[in-house]
């Protein structure tokens, strides 16, 4: 079973308030964008139109935490802010 096969078996609640933002001016002195590649969830997409050339979609992201590590773990260049969305929002996995 693939990533995306698994992802179609999660259900989400998703807050109106964003529980991950990216700060976009970060961004544009990136090199690798490791988010492009590494979200397994896909949220980060590279898109010209946008500030630093990363869009961000909070909405199908699966709380991993891997954006805090492949991006935040430089303090001078973490475009990541992650906290846990509020009021039960979010994510629920069916682990049956």
């Amino acid at each position: 079973m693939s990533v995306q096969d698994d992802l179609e078996t999660v259900e989400w609640d998703v807050s109106e308030d964003a529980h991950i933002t990216v700060d976009n001016e970060q961004c544009i002195t990136c090199e690798d964008k490791p988010c492009l590649h590494l979200c397994p969830a896909e949220c980060f997409d590279y898109q010209e139109d946008q500030e630093g050339g990363i869009y961000f979609a909070y909405e199908p992201c699966v709380e991993c935490g891997a954006c805090m590590v492949f991006c935040a773990n430089d303090p001078d260049k973490g475009a990541v802010s992650w906290s846990k969305a509020e009021g039960g929002k979010g994510v629920e996995f069916d682990f049956g």
